[in-house]
């Protein structure tokens, strides 16, 4: 199978990576109108990406530019007859994102939103032991993650911008976060109240987000999140309380499990592996998800539908925000 990227910087690259880590998989082509940062690329590159696209012998691309630019560039590639896997969110809007999944089924061509979170083994792992019934009955679920500015080689610019991005840290990384807890548990999440914090003054988005719900079995569920620019790296955890133990997960380390007076832990990767390395076995994942899914002739898991739901409840809290 053919692929093209759009985009080159570090998503674009590390998407390089992952399909180059599949068999069967061709990368054809870019499209990057950096030149610096495809100095190096031995495949062909367009400065164009609708050139890219009137390559008939690409049969799928993936998309790594900036929010606001998703929605068209996937409806120029669903158009032009090829399957588009795009870094969320799928675009800037719900809205926007909903008319790119019509058009998809319009096309009959495979639209997937890489939610590298949902493959990353130590989620992976967190929804066996949930879904088992390790935990007992759930009763709460709490998670917190920061993570510094400068991680994965710097946020560009424009993620610092609302027009170009959608939001901050509560849409670019609480994306993941809603998404996991809902798939962990298996529970749809409603939304009740979010605070958001702009004390960095990074650009005029928000830096710190949380986000107070309850699932459709009246799990409470708290998140808080947010960027910075000192500090550690990235640091966090998921805590999933059940009336039998507590499960704790770290997305980028591994996970320990509590019941009773027995506790067990199980790291998913090498001490020293970087942080990047570890976000490119999630990715890899999800492309092969992708791969799997166009061979197959059949919808991707999560679908495009539903990886808008977790936007949909960011939609809400940023309009809830506003009164306050």
């Amino acid at each position: 199978m053919n692929f093209g990227i759009i985009g080159y910087g570090y998503t674009g690259q590390q998407h390089a990576r992952g399909l180059l880590s599949i068999s069967g998989m061709h990368l054809t082509a870019i499209a990057e109108n950096d030149t610096s940062r495809t100095a190096e690329v031995k495949t062909k590159v367009y400065l164009d990406y609708r050139d890219l696209l009137c390559d008939s012998s690409i049969q799928a691309v993936t998309i790594c530019l900036p929010h606001f630019l998703h929605e068209q560039v996937t409806v120029d590639a669903l158009s032009a007859g090829k399957h588009v896997l795009v870094e969320k969110p799928l675009a800037i809007s719900v809205a926007a994102g909903e008319r790119l999944c019509r058009l998809a089924e319009q096309v009959s061509r495979v639209l997937m939103v890489e939610m590298t979170h949902r493959f990353m083994p130590p989620v992976v792992q967190a929804r066996q032991f949930v879904q088992s019934g390790k935990l007992g009955r759930i009763l709460a679920v709490t998670e917190t993650l920061f993570e510094n500015v400068g991680l994965f080689g710097g946020l560009p610019s424009w993620m610092f911008s609302t027009e170009k991005a959608g939001g901050g840290a509560g849409l670019t990384s609480g994306i993941h976060l809603l998404d996991h807890v809902a798939w962990i548990t298996g529970q749809s999440l409603s939304l009740h109240a979010a605070r958001f914090g702009y004390s960095q003054a990074l650009g005029d988005i928000e830096d710190t987000a949380a986000f107070f719900l309850t699932s459709n079995q009246g799990l409470p569920v708290h998140i808080t999140l947010g960027w910075r620019s000192q500090g550690k790296s990235l640091e966090g955890e998921l805590c999933c309380h059940g009336s039998q133990g507590t499960l704790h997960i770290n997305c980028w380390e591994g996970w320990r499990l509590e019941t009773g007076s027995e506790s067990q832990q199980g790291l998913c990767f090498e001490e020293q592996t970087s942080i990047s390395e570890r976000a490119l076995v999630g990715m890899t994942s999800a492309l092969k998800e992708f791969v799997a899914a166009i061979r197959e002739c059949r919808r991707p898991n999560p679908s495009p539908e539903e990886s808008l739901v977790s936007q949909r409840l960011i939609e809400q809290a940023y309009e809830l925000a506003k009164g306050h």
